[in-house]
């Protein structure tokens, strides 16, 4: 039985054919009712019907009238017709003219569950992706960045709040999270938005020239500054400098940018006459600089000084609740830049992604959905396309037996109170649990706690 609860209005006027497949399809699990001909459909049809099957000859009115009539009256329901040989070529016209499909008489019952299924799974997609770009255009994003669960809810107020003062802002996260972007909406939703929006990897830059990206330079200060240059600071005067991978800056520059912050001065390399700027620093890391500044591999007064405001971005094992929305997204825009037609996502695809580790966070997410788009030609992406690392189990659980026993004993209370105690997170809930992500994920779809 996988019906599912769709509900199927069976038009035939064979009276012994209409009862075999009502039979057929309600052994299914299907809610089905049945008409003689298009006329008592008409009159029959009630809203919330999800697939019409109707013979295509049909006396009173055939199924070609009924699939016009139902397409303005019932916009939302499918509609799948029933044709002999002879008639194809009209059952043809009819899916050019909004039919989802058509069987051929005699039919075969295996043959008609299969159709059945293909068009209510497709119908059932179209209606995830509209309820999707529902809930993105109902606010489950701020500014590109997507997000519905507490976690991400929580990064929005954080950046309403910070957006409008000129204070710094430590954005800490793992690499894919979308540190960027987030300093980027900070820009984009304060006072600085007219003003320019600069980007600097400090771990990107060579130590011997870091300081005078940062800060510029006169003509002659080093070998090779043929010309006065101006650094980082000074282009965006009157904006917002994110210094992204803060961690790397060599601490022999930490000292330095700790007077520039203070001051709001910087002092070119080759000149000793500091230049005001104006400047709102956003600073961003992956890495855990407390714990840093405590081991003395990064300045600590520097630390207090950024950590004035700290917006912590989740990893994306950690905020499941918005990958269908994050991958729903990421497909329309994969589509739409490259031209492909719109791609649909089938279950079995967000499915695997649960149970996944994510170590790239979003962008690894963003990076999937464009492999899967340009390799597989589908139009529905499954679970069978993707790559074979999404179908081992995690590393370190290879040959790894769980006692069955302790497995058993993980009630729905017990699962329930080490997320609670991990705040959420599977991945420290599962290693608190002695079990894999994998089997946590599975014991939550079978207790029925999916979200």
């Amino acid at each position: 039985m996988n019906g599912n609860g769709f509900h199927i209005l069976l038009v035939e006027d064979d009276a012994p054919v209409r009862d075999a497949m009502a039979s057929v399809l309600r052994d299914e699990g299907y809610d089905v009712r049945t008409a003689a001909d298009g006329q008592e459909a008409m009159q029959t049809l009630a809203a919330g019907t999800d697939l019409v099957l109707a013979d295509l000859v049909m006396p009173k009115v055939d199924g070609r009238e009924l699939l016009r009539w139902v397409m303005q009256n019932h916009p939302g329901t499918a509609v799948m017709l029933m044709t002999g040989y002879g008639t194809i070529p009209q059952a043809v016209d009819a899916i050019k003219a909004g039919a989802a499909a058509y069987l051929t008489k005699p039919l075969d019952p295996e043959e008609l569950l299969l159709q059945v299924r293909k068009v209510l799974e497709d119908k059932r997609l179209r209606q995830e992706l509209l309820r999707l770009r529902g809930q993105l255009r109902e606010g489950w994003h701020y500014r590109n960045i997507i997000g519905k669960g507490p976690a991400m809810q929580q990064v929005f107020a954080l950046i309403d709040r910070a957006a409008v003062v000129k204070t710094t802002v430590l954005i800490i996260g793992e690499s894919g999270t979308g540190k960027e972007m987030v300093a980027r909406a900070l820009h984009e939703s304060g006072p600085r938005k007219s003003g320019p929006f600069l980007a600097l990897n400090c771990g990107a830059i060579p130590e011997n020239l870091i300081e005078s990206t940062l800060f510029g330079h006169e003509r002659g200060a080093f070998t090779g500054a043929d010309q006065k240059t101006r650094g980082y600071f000074q282009a965006s005067n009157g904006g917002t400098l994110l210094l992204d991978e803060i961690g790397e800056l060599p601490l022999g520059l930490q000292s330095k940018l700790l007077r520039v912050l203070e001051d709001a001065a910087v002092t070119p390399v080759g000149t000793t006459n500091p230049q005001k700027v104006d400047v709102r620093i956003v600073a961003a890391t992956a890495k855990d600089l407390e714990a840093e500044a405590k081991a003395a591999r990064f300045r600590q007064d520097l630390y207090f000084r950024l950590n004035v405001v700290k917006i912590q971005l989740p990893a994306l094992r950690d905020r499941l609740d918005d990958l269908p929305l994050l991958s729903r997204y990421f497909l329309d825009e994969i589509c739409r830049q490259n031209g492909f037609e719109p791609r649909e996502i089938d279950t079995s695809l967000l499915e695997e992604f649960a149970t996944y580790d994510w170590p790239g966070n979003v962008r690894e997410l963003k990076n999937v959905l464009e492999s899967l788009v340009v390799l597989s030609g589908k139009k529905v992406l499954s679970a069978e396309d993707l790559p074979e690392k999404f179908h081992r189990e995690e590393e370190g659980d290879d040959g790894k037996e769980e006692n069955e026993l302790n497995l058993e004993s993980l009630s729905k209370q017990t699962i329930l109170k080490a997320l609670e105690a991990c705040r959420g997170s599977r991945t420290e809930a599962a290693k608190q649990l002695g079990i894999s992500r994998r089997t946590l994920h599975r014991r939550l779809n079978e207790f029925g706690l999916r979200g």
